[in-house]
C-alpha cells in the first residue's frame, strides 16, 4: 500500500512540474509575441515622425537632421514608445531625380523591425 501511495504522488509530482514547465515556455512566447508586436510599432512610429519632420522641413528632435531622428549613433537616447526604442536614418540619392530613403529601426527585448521607406 505505501509502495502504491509513493508512485502515486511521484506520479501527480511529475504531472504538476510538466504543466509548471509547460506553462513558462508559453509564458515566453507571448514575451516574444509582444516584444515583436512592439517593435513593429515603434519602427512605424519612427517612420511617421521622420516624415513629418520632413513635410514640415523642422528638426523636431534637435538631432541636426531633418528626418533623422536620433540620428547620432547614441541608443542611450532614442525615443522610447512604451518599452521599445526606435531611431530613423536618412540617406539622400537620385537616380531618377532627388530621392530620400528613410530607414526606421524599432527595438523591443531581444525583437528588432526594420522599415524602408523612399520618398521623392
Amino acid at each position: 500500500m505505501a509502495v502504491a501511495m509513493v508512485t502515486a504522488m511521484m506520479v501527480i509530482n511529475l504531472l504538476v512540474v510538466g504543466m509548471i514547465v509547460s506553462q513558462a515556455r508559453d509564458h515566453q512566447l507571448t514575451v516574444r509575441r509582444v516584444e515583436t508586436i512592439a517593435s513593429f510599432y515603434a519602427a512605424e512610429a519612427g517612420m511617421n515622425m521622420s516624415m513629418r519632420e520632413m513635410f514640415e522641413n523642422t528638426d523636431e528632435d534637435g538631432d541636426g537632421w531633418v528626418g533623422g531622428i536620433s540620428e547620432d549613433s547614441n541608443p542611450d537616447n532614442d525615443p522610447m514608445l512604451g518599452n521599445a526604442q526606435f531611431f530613423v536614418s536618412t540617406s539622400e540619392s537620385s537616380p531618377q531625380g532627388p530621392q530620400t530613403t528613410i530607414t526606421s529601426e524599432g527595438r523591443s527585448g531581444q525583437a528588432k523591425r526594420t522599415m524602408v521607406s523612399s520618398v521623392n
